[in-house]
C-alpha cells in the first residue's frame, strides 16, 4: 500500500490507503478547502477550532448527501415498482 504525504493545517501526515493516490489527493484537497472556508468565514480561529469546524462541515455534507441518496433510492424503487406493474 503506497504512503501519500498530506499537508493539512500546516501539519504533515503520512496516509496509507488502498484507494489509490488520486483518490487520497482528492480527499486531502477537499479537507483543505473546508479548512480554508472556515478560516475565511471565522476571525482569529485557532488551528484546533478550524479543524473541528471543518470536520463539522464535512460531516454536514456527508449527512446531506446520505439523505439525498436515501430519497433517490426510494424514488428509484417506486419507479421500478410502477414499471413492473405496467409490464405485468
Amino acid at each position: 500500500m503506497p504512503v501519500i504525504e498530506a499537508h493539512i493545517l500546516e501539519q504533515k501526515l503520512l496516509v496509507k490507503s488502498g484507494d489509490g493516490e488520486e483518490h487520497v489527493k482528492k480527499v486531502i484537497e477537499y479537507v483543505n478547502s473546508k479548512v480554508e472556508e472556515v478560516r475565511k468565514n471565522s476571525k482569529a480561529v485557532s488551528t484546533l477550532n478550524a479543524a473541528l469546524l471543518a470536520a463539522m462541515n464535512i460531516a454536514d455534507d456527508y449527512f446531506e448527501t446520505k439523505e439525498r441518496l436515501v430519497k433517490l433510492e426510494d424514488r428509484a424503487r417506486e419507479l421500478a415498482e410502477r414499471i413492473g406493474k405496467q409490464t405485468d
